[in-house]
Protein backbone atom coordinates (compact mmCIF):
# COMPACT_ATOMS: atom_id res chain seq x y z
CA UNK A 1 0.00 0.00 0.00
CA UNK A 2 3.35 2.15 0.79
CA UNK A 3 4.10 2.09 -2.71
CA UNK A 4 0.33 2.76 -4.36
CA UNK A 5 -0.03 5.81 -2.26
CA UNK A 6 1.92 8.22 -4.65
CA UNK A 7 -0.04 6.67 -7.76
CA UNK A 8 -3.14 7.75 -6.49
CA UNK A 9 -1.71 11.11 -5.85
CA UNK A 10 -0.35 11.70 -8.84
CA UNK A 11 -3.47 10.40 -10.81
CA UNK A 12 -5.51 12.98 -8.88
CA UNK A 13 -3.26 16.01 -10.04
CA UNK A 14 -3.58 14.81 -13.45
CA UNK A 15 -7.15 15.25 -13.82
CA UNK A 16 -6.99 18.64 -11.96
CA UNK A 17 -4.43 20.07 -13.91
CA UNK A 18 -5.47 21.67 -17.70
CA UNK A 19 -4.32 21.79 -20.54
CA UNK A 20 -2.17 18.55 -20.41
CA UNK A 21 -1.86 16.37 -23.42
CA UNK A 22 -3.51 13.68 -24.19
CA UNK A 23 -1.80 10.12 -22.29
CA UNK A 24 0.04 7.38 -23.75
CA UNK A 25 1.55 4.09 -23.68
CA UNK A 26 4.65 3.36 -23.97
CA UNK A 27 6.75 0.67 -26.47
CA UNK A 28 7.23 -2.48 -25.12
CA UNK A 29 11.06 -3.80 -24.58
CA UNK A 30 12.61 -5.69 -27.57
CA UNK A 31 10.60 -4.49 -30.77
CA UNK A 32 11.62 -3.57 -33.90
CA UNK A 33 10.30 0.06 -33.15
CA UNK A 34 12.84 0.44 -30.03
CA UNK A 35 15.66 -0.57 -32.69
CA UNK A 36 14.74 1.52 -35.46
CA UNK A 37 14.66 4.85 -32.68
CA UNK A 38 18.44 4.19 -32.31
CA UNK A 39 19.39 3.66 -35.55
CA UNK A 40 17.59 7.29 -37.11
CA UNK A 41 18.93 9.08 -34.00
CA UNK A 42 22.26 8.17 -34.82
CA UNK A 43 22.05 8.48 -38.44
CA UNK A 44 19.98 12.60 -38.40
CA UNK A 45 23.37 13.37 -36.35
CA UNK A 46 22.06 15.01 -33.53
CA UNK A 47 20.02 13.24 -30.31
CA UNK A 48 16.57 14.00 -29.51
CA UNK A 49 16.00 16.76 -27.19
CA UNK A 50 12.20 16.65 -26.95
CA UNK A 51 10.80 13.46 -27.59
CA UNK A 52 12.82 10.91 -26.06
CA UNK A 53 16.23 10.36 -24.73
CA UNK A 54 16.80 6.86 -26.31
CA UNK A 55 19.03 5.09 -23.36
CA UNK A 56 15.76 5.50 -21.59
CA UNK A 57 13.47 2.93 -22.87
CA UNK A 58 10.58 4.45 -22.35
CA UNK A 59 9.13 5.62 -25.75
CA UNK A 60 5.18 6.80 -25.52
CA UNK A 61 3.81 6.21 -28.75
CA UNK A 62 2.56 9.68 -29.23
CA UNK A 63 6.33 10.78 -29.22
CA UNK A 64 7.32 8.10 -31.89
CA UNK A 65 4.38 8.77 -33.76
CA UNK A 66 5.60 12.74 -34.18
CA UNK A 67 9.36 11.75 -34.73
CA UNK A 68 8.41 9.66 -37.79
CA UNK A 69 6.60 12.04 -39.19
CA UNK A 70 9.72 14.76 -38.71
CA UNK A 71 11.54 11.86 -40.70
CA UNK A 72 9.15 11.70 -43.19
CA UNK A 73 8.80 15.95 -43.78
CA UNK A 74 13.08 15.55 -43.18
CA UNK A 75 13.31 13.89 -46.21
CA UNK A 76 16.91 12.46 -45.54
CA UNK A 77 16.03 8.89 -45.75
CA UNK A 78 15.05 7.94 -49.21
CA UNK A 79 16.17 4.11 -49.55
CA UNK A 80 12.74 1.79 -49.84
CA UNK A 81 13.70 0.10 -46.55
CA UNK A 82 14.18 3.22 -44.74
CA UNK A 83 10.63 4.57 -46.27
CA UNK A 84 9.63 1.13 -45.25
CA UNK A 85 10.68 1.84 -41.62
CA UNK A 86 9.39 5.03 -40.76
CA UNK A 87 6.00 3.85 -42.48
CA UNK A 88 6.06 1.38 -39.62
CA UNK A 89 7.02 3.52 -36.99
CA UNK A 90 3.56 5.16 -38.21
CA UNK A 91 1.44 2.05 -38.58
CA UNK A 92 2.46 0.51 -35.38
CA UNK A 93 0.54 3.51 -33.14
CA UNK A 94 -2.90 3.59 -35.11
CA UNK A 95 -4.22 6.02 -31.91
CA UNK A 96 -2.17 8.38 -32.97
CA UNK A 97 -2.01 7.99 -36.82
CA UNK A 98 -3.76 7.13 -39.65
CA UNK A 99 -3.91 7.75 -43.64
CA UNK A 100 -4.88 5.49 -46.57
CA UNK A 101 -1.26 3.63 -46.29
CA UNK A 102 -1.96 2.78 -42.77
CA UNK A 103 -5.46 1.23 -43.22
CA UNK A 104 -6.19 -2.33 -43.57
CA UNK A 105 -7.71 -3.76 -47.15
CA UNK A 106 -9.77 -6.28 -45.47
CA UNK A 107 -11.80 -4.51 -43.14
CA UNK A 108 -14.96 -6.38 -41.07
CA UNK A 109 -17.34 -4.09 -39.43
CA UNK A 110 -16.71 -0.24 -38.27
CA UNK A 111 -13.88 -1.75 -35.44
CA UNK A 112 -12.19 -5.13 -37.04
CA UNK A 113 -9.15 -5.14 -39.64
CA UNK A 114 -9.43 -1.26 -39.77
CA UNK A 115 -5.60 -0.45 -39.21
CA UNK A 116 -2.89 -2.42 -40.68
CA UNK A 117 -1.89 -2.99 -36.81
CA UNK A 118 -4.56 -4.08 -35.17
CA UNK A 119 -7.44 -6.33 -34.77
CA UNK A 120 -9.88 -4.55 -33.09
CA UNK A 121 -9.50 -0.46 -33.08
CA UNK A 122 -11.74 2.25 -31.88
CA UNK A 123 -11.00 5.90 -31.55
CA UNK A 124 -12.86 8.85 -30.51
CA UNK A 125 -12.04 12.59 -29.07
CA UNK A 126 -12.19 11.19 -25.26
CA UNK A 127 -10.54 7.62 -25.49
CA UNK A 128 -9.27 4.87 -27.71
CA UNK A 129 -8.49 1.55 -27.35
CA UNK A 130 -6.48 -1.62 -29.22
CA UNK A 131 -5.95 -4.85 -29.17
CA UNK A 132 -4.48 -7.58 -30.42
CA UNK A 133 -3.52 -11.25 -29.86
CA UNK A 134 -0.37 -12.04 -29.01
CA UNK A 135 1.90 -15.29 -30.67
CA UNK A 136 5.27 -16.54 -30.37
CA UNK A 137 5.93 -20.35 -30.99
CA UNK A 138 9.34 -21.43 -31.68
CA UNK A 139 10.45 -25.65 -32.95
CA UNK A 140 14.37 -26.05 -32.03
CA UNK A 141 16.21 -29.66 -33.28
CA UNK A 142 18.16 -28.74 -30.13
CA UNK A 143 17.32 -31.38 -27.35
CA UNK A 144 17.15 -31.35 -23.67
CA UNK A 145 16.70 -35.24 -22.40
CA UNK A 146 15.70 -36.56 -25.92
CA UNK A 147 12.99 -34.13 -26.27
CA UNK A 148 13.10 -30.65 -29.03
CA UNK A 149 13.03 -27.57 -27.54
CA UNK A 150 10.04 -25.60 -28.11
CA UNK A 151 8.10 -22.71 -26.90
CA UNK A 152 4.32 -22.15 -26.83
CA UNK A 153 3.70 -18.71 -25.82
CA UNK A 154 0.13 -17.20 -26.34
CA UNK A 155 -2.01 -13.89 -24.66
CA UNK A 156 -3.38 -11.12 -25.89
CA UNK A 157 -2.59 -7.11 -25.70
CA UNK A 158 -4.86 -4.17 -24.77
CA UNK A 159 -3.96 -0.80 -24.47
CA UNK A 160 -5.65 2.28 -24.55
CA UNK A 161 -6.87 5.81 -22.92
CA UNK A 162 -9.84 7.52 -21.28
CA UNK A 163 -10.03 11.09 -21.17
CA UNK A 164 -7.30 13.15 -21.61
CA UNK A 165 -4.96 11.93 -18.69
CA UNK A 166 -5.13 8.57 -18.03
CA UNK A 167 -3.85 5.56 -20.75
CA UNK A 168 -3.48 1.80 -19.69
CA UNK A 169 -1.83 -1.18 -21.30
CA UNK A 170 -2.05 -4.76 -20.78
CA UNK A 171 -0.33 -7.75 -22.07
CA UNK A 172 -1.48 -11.51 -20.25
CA UNK A 173 1.04 -14.49 -21.82
CA UNK A 174 1.00 -17.73 -20.81
CA UNK A 175 3.71 -19.90 -21.45
CA UNK A 176 4.49 -23.48 -21.89
CA UNK A 177 8.38 -24.04 -22.79
CA UNK A 178 10.79 -26.78 -22.91
CA UNK A 179 13.81 -25.21 -22.66
CA UNK A 180 16.88 -25.29 -25.03
CA UNK A 181 19.55 -27.79 -23.39
CA UNK A 182 21.65 -25.46 -21.73
CA UNK A 183 18.63 -22.96 -20.05
CA UNK A 184 17.46 -25.83 -18.53
CA UNK A 185 20.62 -26.96 -17.21
CA UNK A 186 21.12 -23.75 -15.49
CA UNK A 187 17.13 -24.33 -14.52
CA UNK A 188 18.56 -27.41 -13.08
CA UNK A 189 21.28 -26.20 -10.86
CA UNK A 190 19.81 -23.08 -9.72
CA UNK A 191 16.12 -22.82 -10.04
CA UNK A 192 15.45 -20.53 -12.15
CA UNK A 193 14.29 -19.76 -15.93
CA UNK A 194 15.57 -16.65 -17.77
CA UNK A 195 11.72 -13.99 -17.71
CA UNK A 196 9.84 -16.38 -16.07
CA UNK A 197 8.27 -15.98 -12.38
CA UNK A 198 6.84 -18.79 -10.42
CA UNK A 199 6.70 -21.84 -12.80
CA UNK A 200 4.70 -25.11 -12.80
CA UNK A 201 5.93 -28.55 -13.96
CA UNK A 202 3.15 -30.50 -16.27
CA UNK A 203 5.31 -33.07 -17.62
CA UNK A 204 9.14 -33.51 -17.38
CA UNK A 205 11.43 -30.96 -19.14
CA UNK A 206 8.39 -28.56 -19.53
CA UNK A 207 7.96 -25.55 -17.46
CA UNK A 208 4.76 -23.05 -17.50
CA UNK A 209 3.67 -19.75 -16.34
CA UNK A 210 1.52 -16.95 -17.14
CA UNK A 211 3.58 -13.53 -17.51
CA UNK A 212 1.52 -10.01 -17.54
CA UNK A 213 3.00 -6.46 -18.35
CA UNK A 214 0.15 -4.68 -17.47
CA UNK A 215 -0.13 -0.85 -16.27
CA UNK A 216 -1.70 2.54 -15.91
CA UNK A 217 -0.08 5.89 -16.83
CA UNK A 218 -1.13 9.67 -16.20
CA UNK A 219 0.18 13.17 -17.39
CA UNK A 220 0.63 15.02 -14.97
CA UNK A 221 1.66 18.49 -16.92
CA UNK A 222 3.27 18.51 -20.45
CA UNK A 223 6.93 17.72 -18.90
CA UNK A 224 5.79 14.75 -16.63
CA UNK A 225 4.28 11.05 -17.31
CA UNK A 226 3.68 8.77 -14.39
CA UNK A 227 3.29 4.94 -15.18
CA UNK A 228 2.78 2.17 -12.09
CA UNK A 229 2.10 -1.59 -12.60
CA UNK A 230 4.26 -4.55 -13.70
CA UNK A 231 6.56 -3.49 -15.88
CA UNK A 232 10.47 -3.78 -17.02
CA UNK A 233 12.70 -1.30 -17.35
CA UNK A 234 15.92 -0.67 -19.51
CA UNK A 235 18.42 2.13 -19.09
CA UNK A 236 21.45 2.26 -21.39
CA UNK A 237 22.92 2.40 -25.35
CA UNK A 238 24.02 -0.91 -25.03
CA UNK A 239 22.94 -4.42 -26.17
CA UNK A 240 23.14 -5.54 -22.10
CA UNK A 241 22.90 -3.24 -19.42
CA UNK A 242 24.97 -2.82 -15.86
CA UNK A 243 22.41 -0.14 -14.94
CA UNK A 244 19.23 -1.90 -15.49
CA UNK A 245 18.44 -4.31 -17.86
CA UNK A 246 15.21 -6.01 -18.93
CA UNK A 247 16.44 -9.79 -18.67
CA UNK A 248 14.29 -10.41 -15.73
CA UNK A 249 10.19 -11.10 -15.58
CA UNK A 250 7.88 -8.07 -14.71
CA UNK A 251 7.78 -6.29 -11.37
CA UNK A 252 6.00 -3.86 -9.64
CA UNK A 253 6.98 -0.78 -10.22
CA UNK A 254 5.85 3.18 -10.05
CA UNK A 255 8.33 5.57 -12.53
CA UNK A 256 7.71 9.12 -12.57
CA UNK A 257 9.53 10.49 -15.97
CA UNK A 258 9.95 14.32 -16.58
CA UNK A 259 11.55 15.90 -19.67
CA UNK A 260 12.42 19.32 -19.91
CA UNK A 261 14.87 21.27 -21.96
CA UNK A 262 18.13 19.21 -22.56
CA UNK A 263 17.50 16.87 -19.39
CA UNK A 264 15.47 13.27 -19.01
CA UNK A 265 15.04 12.70 -15.36
CA UNK A 266 13.77 8.72 -14.39
CA UNK A 267 12.84 7.84 -10.60
CA UNK A 268 11.66 4.26 -10.60
CA UNK A 269 10.12 2.86 -7.18
CA UNK A 270 9.93 -1.18 -7.46
CA UNK A 271 8.68 -4.24 -5.41
CA UNK A 272 11.49 -7.00 -6.56
CA UNK A 273 10.48 -10.86 -5.10
CA UNK A 274 12.28 -14.15 -4.87
CA UNK A 275 10.49 -18.11 -4.96
CA UNK A 276 9.09 -18.88 -1.97
CA UNK A 277 10.78 -21.51 0.71
CA UNK A 278 9.62 -25.04 0.02
CA UNK A 279 7.37 -26.50 2.95
CA UNK A 280 3.51 -25.44 3.74
CA UNK A 281 2.51 -27.36 0.38
CA UNK A 282 4.17 -24.72 -1.81
CA UNK A 283 2.18 -21.76 0.07
CA UNK A 284 4.74 -19.87 2.04
CA UNK A 285 5.08 -16.56 0.95
CA UNK A 286 7.31 -15.23 -1.57
CA UNK A 287 10.24 -12.91 -0.14
CA UNK A 288 10.31 -9.57 -0.94
CA UNK A 289 12.62 -6.89 -1.39
CA UNK A 290 12.43 -3.13 -2.91
CA UNK A 291 14.74 -1.13 -4.73
CA UNK A 292 14.50 3.31 -5.44
CA UNK A 293 16.53 4.62 -8.64
CA UNK A 294 17.03 8.07 -10.15
CA UNK A 295 18.49 8.53 -13.34
CA UNK A 296 19.14 11.49 -14.56
CA UNK A 297 20.30 12.65 -18.00
CA UNK A 298 21.47 15.04 -20.47
CA UNK A 299 22.33 16.70 -23.48
CA UNK A 300 25.01 18.54 -23.62
CA UNK A 301 25.52 19.31 -27.29
CA UNK A 302 23.69 17.70 -29.77
CA UNK A 303 26.11 15.36 -30.23
CA UNK A 304 27.63 14.29 -26.47
CA UNK A 305 25.16 12.75 -23.62
CA UNK A 306 26.10 12.22 -20.22
CA UNK A 307 24.06 10.46 -17.48
CA UNK A 308 24.12 9.83 -13.80
CA UNK A 309 22.22 7.40 -11.60
CA UNK A 310 21.93 5.88 -8.40
CA UNK A 311 20.43 2.89 -6.89
CA UNK A 312 19.29 1.83 -3.70
CA UNK A 313 18.13 -2.26 -2.59
CA UNK A 314 17.11 -2.93 1.01
CA UNK A 315 14.39 -4.92 2.51
CA UNK A 316 12.39 -3.77 5.94
CA UNK A 317 11.12 -7.28 7.03
CA UNK A 318 10.51 -8.05 11.04
CA UNK A 319 11.24 -11.77 9.87
CA UNK A 320 7.67 -12.52 10.33
CA UNK A 321 5.96 -10.12 7.24
CA UNK A 322 7.20 -7.59 5.15
CA UNK A 323 7.06 -4.32 6.34
CA UNK A 324 7.01 -2.39 2.84
CA UNK A 325 8.56 0.09 1.31
CA UNK A 326 11.09 2.60 3.08
CA UNK A 327 9.17 5.95 2.97
CA UNK A 328 12.68 8.30 3.31
CA UNK A 329 13.46 6.95 -0.14
CA UNK A 330 10.01 8.20 -1.99
CA UNK A 331 11.79 11.28 -2.23
CA UNK A 332 12.46 11.80 -6.24
CA UNK A 333 15.40 14.71 -6.23
CA UNK A 334 17.43 13.49 -3.13
CA UNK A 335 20.62 11.52 -2.81
CA UNK A 336 19.82 8.20 -1.57
CA UNK A 337 23.53 7.16 -0.49
CA UNK A 338 22.41 10.78 2.34
CA UNK A 339 19.59 9.03 2.96
CA UNK A 340 20.80 5.55 3.38
CA UNK A 341 23.73 6.67 5.80
CA UNK A 342 21.34 8.85 8.04
CA UNK A 343 19.30 5.77 8.86
CA UNK A 344 22.05 3.47 9.89
CA UNK A 345 20.76 0.91 7.94
CA UNK A 346 22.61 -1.59 5.43
CA UNK A 347 21.01 -1.10 2.22
CA UNK A 348 22.82 -1.94 -0.45
CA UNK A 349 23.80 1.24 -2.95
CA UNK A 350 25.22 1.30 -6.95
CA UNK A 351 26.08 4.06 -8.26
CA UNK A 352 27.86 5.32 -11.59
CA UNK A 353 27.59 7.05 -15.15
CA UNK A 354 26.56 6.38 -18.76
CA UNK A 355 28.11 8.57 -21.91
CA UNK A 356 27.10 8.19 -25.63
CA UNK A 357 28.76 10.51 -28.30
CA UNK A 358 28.32 10.72 -32.25
CA UNK A 359 32.04 11.75 -33.34
CA UNK A 360 31.21 11.00 -37.22
CA UNK A 361 28.26 10.66 -39.10
CA UNK A 362 26.70 7.26 -39.02
CA UNK A 363 28.22 6.23 -35.33
CA UNK A 364 27.90 6.12 -32.11
CA UNK A 365 30.23 5.19 -29.57
CA UNK A 366 28.58 4.59 -26.12
CA UNK A 367 29.93 3.18 -22.66
CA UNK A 368 28.72 2.95 -18.99
CA UNK A 369 30.98 2.58 -15.59
CA UNK A 370 28.80 1.25 -12.45
CA UNK A 371 30.02 1.07 -8.93
CA UNK A 372 29.13 -0.74 -5.97
CA UNK A 373 32.21 -0.40 -4.00
CA UNK A 374 35.23 1.26 -4.25
CA UNK A 375 38.23 1.67 -1.67
CA UNK A 376 40.74 3.67 -3.56
CA UNK A 377 43.69 2.97 -1.25
CA UNK A 378 42.96 -0.94 -2.16
CA UNK A 379 43.26 -0.17 -5.96
CA UNK A 380 46.14 1.04 -5.69
CA UNK A 381 47.95 -1.59 -3.86
CA UNK A 382 46.59 -3.54 -6.98
CA UNK A 383 46.34 -6.44 -4.47
CA UNK A 384 42.85 -7.48 -5.96
CA UNK A 385 41.00 -6.49 -3.07
CA UNK A 386 37.37 -7.83 -2.88
CA UNK A 387 35.70 -4.41 -1.66
CA UNK A 388 36.07 -2.80 -5.03
CA UNK A 389 33.54 -4.12 -6.96
CA UNK A 390 32.60 -2.16 -10.52
CA UNK A 391 31.77 -2.68 -14.05
CA UNK A 392 32.66 -1.06 -17.51
CA UNK A 393 30.66 -1.46 -20.38
CA UNK A 394 32.44 0.49 -23.76
CA UNK A 395 30.65 -0.23 -27.08
CA UNK A 396 29.93 1.41 -31.03
CA UNK A 397 27.43 1.03 -33.26
CA UNK A 398 27.97 1.82 -37.26
CA UNK A 399 25.29 2.09 -39.36
CA UNK A 400 25.32 1.93 -43.10
CA UNK A 401 28.19 0.78 -42.53
CA UNK A 402 30.50 1.38 -45.53
CA UNK A 403 28.49 3.04 -47.47
CA UNK A 404 26.02 -0.25 -47.83
CA UNK A 405 22.53 1.18 -47.00
CA UNK A 406 21.10 -0.62 -44.33
CA UNK A 407 24.04 -2.69 -43.06
CA UNK A 408 24.32 -1.73 -39.45
CA UNK A 409 26.80 -3.03 -36.96
CA UNK A 410 27.69 -3.13 -33.15
CA UNK A 411 30.53 -4.34 -31.24
CA UNK A 412 30.40 -4.29 -27.36
CA UNK A 413 32.52 -5.38 -24.20
CA UNK A 414 31.55 -5.75 -21.05
CA UNK A 415 33.85 -6.34 -18.02
CA UNK A 416 32.45 -7.44 -14.41
CA UNK A 417 34.77 -7.67 -11.69
CA UNK A 418 33.77 -10.79 -9.15
CA UNK A 419 30.80 -9.81 -6.28
CA UNK A 420 29.71 -7.25 -8.73
CA UNK A 421 26.10 -6.90 -7.56
CA UNK A 422 26.71 -8.65 -4.04
CA UNK A 423 25.17 -7.67 -0.76
CA UNK A 424 26.56 -8.93 2.65
CA UNK A 425 22.48 -9.66 2.71
CA UNK A 426 21.36 -11.86 0.61
CA UNK A 427 18.05 -10.95 1.38
CA UNK A 428 18.49 -7.60 -0.65
CA UNK A 429 20.13 -8.81 -3.98
CA UNK A 430 19.95 -6.57 -7.25
CA UNK A 431 17.39 -9.54 -9.30
CA UNK A 432 13.88 -10.07 -9.20
CA UNK A 433 13.14 -14.24 -8.82
CA UNK A 434 16.82 -14.97 -8.55
CA UNK A 435 17.38 -13.03 -12.34
CA UNK A 436 19.77 -10.45 -12.27
CA UNK A 437 18.28 -6.93 -13.26
CA UNK A 438 21.42 -5.96 -14.59
CA UNK A 439 23.78 -7.48 -16.77
CA UNK A 440 22.78 -11.55 -16.93
CA UNK A 441 25.55 -12.94 -16.42
CA UNK A 442 26.23 -11.42 -12.87
CA UNK A 443 29.35 -11.00 -12.11
CA UNK A 444 33.12 -12.18 -12.35
CA UNK A 445 33.13 -12.11 -16.08
CA UNK A 446 34.56 -10.57 -19.65
CA UNK A 447 32.25 -10.75 -22.56
CA UNK A 448 32.94 -9.30 -26.06
CA UNK A 449 29.79 -8.63 -28.61
CA UNK A 450 29.32 -8.73 -32.19
CA UNK A 451 26.39 -7.97 -33.76
CA UNK A 452 25.96 -7.51 -37.58
CA UNK A 453 22.41 -6.83 -38.57
CA UNK A 454 21.00 -6.28 -42.51
CA UNK A 455 17.51 -5.37 -44.26
CA UNK A 456 18.29 -6.55 -47.71
CA UNK A 457 14.81 -5.77 -48.59
CA UNK A 458 11.69 -3.86 -46.63
CA UNK A 459 10.54 -6.81 -45.18
CA UNK A 460 13.49 -9.23 -44.60
CA UNK A 461 15.63 -8.80 -41.55
CA UNK A 462 19.31 -10.72 -40.88
CA UNK A 463 21.10 -10.43 -37.97
CA UNK A 464 23.83 -12.55 -37.01
CA UNK A 465 25.64 -12.10 -33.64
CA UNK A 466 28.60 -13.65 -31.80
CA UNK A 467 29.27 -13.73 -28.24
CA UNK A 468 32.37 -15.19 -26.12
CA UNK A 469 31.95 -14.81 -22.41
CA UNK A 470 35.04 -15.90 -19.93
CA UNK A 471 33.09 -16.60 -17.00
CA UNK A 472 34.09 -18.15 -13.26
CA UNK A 473 31.32 -19.83 -11.83
CA UNK A 474 30.51 -21.67 -8.48
CA UNK A 475 30.29 -25.19 -7.60
CA UNK A 476 29.05 -27.10 -4.76
CA UNK A 477 28.06 -23.77 -2.40
CA UNK A 478 31.18 -22.26 -3.16
CA UNK A 479 31.12 -18.20 -3.91
CA UNK A 480 33.84 -17.18 -6.37
CA UNK A 481 31.18 -13.79 -7.11
CA UNK A 482 29.22 -14.84 -10.19
CA UNK A 483 26.11 -14.91 -8.46
CA UNK A 484 24.42 -11.55 -6.95
CA UNK A 485 22.32 -13.24 -4.57
CA UNK A 486 25.10 -14.54 -2.27
CA UNK A 487 26.60 -12.60 0.61
CA UNK A 488 30.09 -10.97 0.13
CA UNK A 489 30.60 -12.22 3.86
CA UNK A 490 30.95 -15.74 2.73
CA UNK A 491 33.14 -15.76 0.01
CA UNK A 492 35.47 -18.73 -0.98
CA UNK A 493 37.99 -16.64 -2.17
CA UNK A 494 40.11 -14.68 -0.12
CA UNK A 495 40.02 -11.05 1.00
CA UNK A 496 42.95 -9.84 -1.79
CA UNK A 497 44.19 -12.00 -4.56
CA UNK A 498 40.26 -12.03 -6.27
CA UNK A 499 40.67 -11.83 -10.32
CA UNK A 500 38.04 -12.26 -13.06
CA UNK A 501 37.50 -15.76 -14.06
CA UNK A 502 38.36 -17.07 -10.37
CA UNK A 503 36.15 -20.06 -9.64
CA UNK A 504 35.36 -22.72 -11.80
CA UNK A 505 36.35 -21.10 -15.16
CA UNK A 506 34.27 -21.52 -18.03
CA UNK A 507 34.15 -19.87 -21.80
CA UNK A 508 31.37 -19.73 -23.76
CA UNK A 509 31.34 -18.85 -27.45
CA UNK A 510 27.74 -18.27 -28.55
CA UNK A 511 26.69 -17.84 -32.41
CA UNK A 512 23.43 -17.10 -33.98
CA UNK A 513 22.13 -15.59 -37.53
CA UNK A 514 18.74 -14.80 -37.27
CA UNK A 515 16.76 -14.54 -40.77
CA UNK A 516 13.02 -12.97 -40.30
CA UNK A 517 10.32 -12.48 -42.90
CA UNK A 518 7.39 -10.22 -41.99
CA UNK A 519 4.23 -10.50 -44.46
CA UNK A 520 2.27 -8.52 -42.32
CA UNK A 521 2.78 -5.90 -39.71
CA UNK A 522 3.93 -7.52 -37.10
CA UNK A 523 3.73 -11.05 -38.13
CA UNK A 524 7.42 -12.26 -38.19
CA UNK A 525 8.42 -15.91 -39.61
CA UNK A 526 11.71 -16.72 -38.12
CA UNK A 527 14.41 -18.93 -38.99
CA UNK A 528 17.44 -19.41 -36.21
CA UNK A 529 20.85 -21.21 -36.89
CA UNK A 530 22.99 -21.46 -33.71
CA UNK A 531 26.05 -22.77 -32.31
CA UNK A 532 26.65 -22.51 -28.60
CA UNK A 533 29.91 -24.32 -27.19
CA UNK A 534 30.56 -24.02 -23.43
CA UNK A 535 34.15 -25.17 -22.24
CA UNK A 536 35.01 -25.53 -18.49
CA UNK A 537 37.35 -27.10 -15.84
CA UNK A 538 34.33 -28.60 -14.63
CA UNK A 539 32.32 -30.92 -16.61
CA UNK A 540 29.10 -29.99 -15.80
CA UNK A 541 29.78 -26.75 -17.30
CA UNK A 542 30.82 -27.94 -20.75
CA UNK A 543 28.20 -28.49 -23.75
CA UNK A 544 28.58 -28.62 -27.13
CA UNK A 545 25.48 -27.76 -29.32
CA UNK A 546 23.98 -26.39 -32.90
CA UNK A 547 20.63 -25.91 -33.36
CA UNK A 548 17.72 -25.41 -36.06
CA UNK A 549 14.94 -23.31 -34.71
CA UNK A 550 11.70 -22.06 -36.93
CA UNK A 551 9.22 -19.71 -35.66
CA UNK A 552 6.05 -17.57 -35.93
CA UNK A 553 5.16 -14.60 -34.13
CA UNK A 554 2.81 -11.77 -34.07
CA UNK A 555 2.69 -8.54 -32.11
CA UNK A 556 5.52 -9.44 -29.48
CA UNK A 557 9.71 -8.88 -29.93
CA UNK A 558 11.98 -11.82 -30.66
CA UNK A 559 13.06 -13.81 -27.44
CA UNK A 560 16.80 -14.25 -27.26
CA UNK A 561 18.39 -16.77 -25.05
CA UNK A 562 22.22 -16.21 -25.96
CA UNK A 563 24.04 -16.22 -22.40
Amino acid sequence: MKLIKPLFLGLILSLLSPGIRAQHTYLPLGTLSNQLLDRYEVLSGELNDSLFHTETKSFRRKSVTDYALGLLKHGMFTSSQDQFNIRYLLNDNPEWYSDSLSASKRKWGKQFFQQKSALFSLSEKDYAIVVNPVLDYQYSSDKTNNINANLDNRGLEVRGRVGKNIGFYTRMNAEVIRPYSWSWKLYEYDRYFQGANFVKWPEPGTITYFLSNAYVSANLNPYMDLQFGNTRNFIGDGYRSFILGDNQPEYLNMRLNTRFWKINYTNIWAELRDFAPWGNGGRNQQPRHYMAMHHFSINLSKKLNIGLFETILFQRDSGTAPKGFELNYLNPVVFYKSIENGLNSVDKALIGFHAKWLPIKKMQVYGQFVLAEFVFKELVAGNGSYVNKFAVQGGAKYYNAFGVSNLDLQGEVNVSRPFMYSSYATFQPFSNFRQSLGHPLGGNFREVIGIVRYQPKPKIFVMGKLIYMYQGLDSNGSNWGSNPRLSYNDISSGMTGNFIGQGVLTKTLFAELICSWMPKHNLWLDMRLGYRKASSVLATYSANTSFVTLGVRYTIGARFFDY
